[in-house]
């Protein structure tokens, strides 16, 4: 079974630029707007029974919020979906290919906004580059993308698995 593991800081959740004594203070990441096409793209994936959606979210490890305010995030803004979402939270500083569960297979896909997290993971399985408006600037990555409507986002991950 194919597994697509979606990002939520500047995928499913709006990125904001601040300092990091901002994202250490109680409230932020509970308070971070839905990206709405991402959104709607992990829940119409998450109605495929041939599919496992994961969310795979680094956490600030000194912030002793963040990681009851991003599953309190999720359940917010996925509500019943949850049921058919899995999510883990590794520390940030971490490959999140090695917190996959059970291990990262070839065929799983992660839905990132970040560079370093895609290379990282595409050494071993597949990546796609989340657009959202603010990264991709110069153009760095060559791989795959998705953006625009969540219905696009949904065919890039199927064009993914062929």
């Amino acid at each position: 079974m194919t597994r697509v593991f979606f990002d939520m800081d500047g995928v499913l959740a709006e990125y904001r630029y601040v300092p990091l004594d901002d994202m250490m203070k109680q409230g932020y990441f509970r308070d971070l707007a839905p990206q709405t096409e991402a959104v709607e793209a992990l829940k119409k994936l998450a109605e495929d029974p041939g599919l496992e959606v994961w969310t795979l979210s680094a956490v600030i490890r000194e912030n002793p919020y963040a990681l009851e305010e991003k599953k309190s995030w999720l359940r917010d803004q996925l509500g019943d979906t949850m049921d058919n979402v899995k999510s883990v939270f590794p520390f940030c500083g971490t490959s999140k290919r090695d917190a996959v569960p059970g291990g990262i297979r070839p065929t799983d896909i992660l839905i990132d906004d970040y560079n370093a997290n895609l290379r990282d993971w595409a050494t071993q399985a597949v990546s796609i580059k989340f657009l959202n408006g603010v990264n991709n600037r110069h153009g760095s990555w060559k791989g795959r993308t998705a953006g625009g409507s969540a219905g696009s986002i949904a065919d890039s991950v199927y064009a993914a698995i062929g």
